[in-house]
């Protein structure tokens, strides 16, 4: 009976919302990129995110810089990281019923790691794109009266939109296309369930 009540107990002391958290949050830097982004008939695709980035221009993959790759791989391997941590603090207490306050140091140490990352990557993003929209603007008020004229309507991370230069009678109009993968969706669910474990933690009796 009192075994039976042991592995009862243990089984409520378990965070069933940092179990999943940490599992995706270790396949996470594998799934894939984030965000595809595609200029002309895919004349160029740009596919981003906080793991991986990569080009293709005319067909060819362009390569990225070593110092880039290692930086890229060192944010997988992080993340990999904190996944296990809160992995292992969601179950710790389950385990071990004196060890609930180590249990809540390492989940809330980890659970929150993505959630920094995912809100740096998206604001980063809308940044870049609100200035690149802005500088046609800004270089028709420093240039004056000028024959070149400069377009920018870049989609806020989904969507359509366009980049056109014009001289004289001469107009170039290249679209562009943004989109969000489903592996950034991924993420958004990762950061949800792991932001919840970190307070459903401190409820666990």
């Amino acid at each position: 009976m009192d075994e039976t009540k042991t592995i009862s107990g243990g089984w409520l002391r378990i965070n069933w919302f940092g179990v999943p958290a940490g599992v995706l949050m270790i396949i996470l830097p594998f799934l894939g990129t984030w965000l595809q982004l595609t200029f002309g008939e895919e004349a160029v695709i740009m596919e981003i995110s906080p793991f991986d980035v990569g080009m293709i221009f005319l067909g060819e993959e362009m390569l990225i810089s070593p110092l880039i790759f290692w930086f890229l791989l060192a944010l997988k391997l992080g993340m990999v990281y904190f996944g296990m941590i809160l992995l292992v603090g969601s179950m710790l207490y389950a385990l071990d019923h004196n060890a609930k306050a180590v249990a809540e140091e390492l989940v809330r140490f980890s659970a929150r790691k993505l959630l920094w990352l995912v809100l740096s990557f998206v604001l980063g993003l809308l940044l870049i794109i609100l200035i690149a929209n802005f500088v046609p603007e800004i270089f028709t008020s420093m240039m004056g009266d000028t024959p070149l004229e400069l377009q920018c309507d870049l989609p806020y991370l989904i969507g359509q939109g366009k980049v056109s230069v014009g001289l004289d009678m001469i107009h170039f109009i290249c679209p562009v296309r943004m989109e969000l993968s489903r592996a950034f969706l991924f993420a958004v669910l990762t950061l949800l369930l792991g932001t919840v474990s970190h307070a459903y933690q401190k409820r666990l009796s």
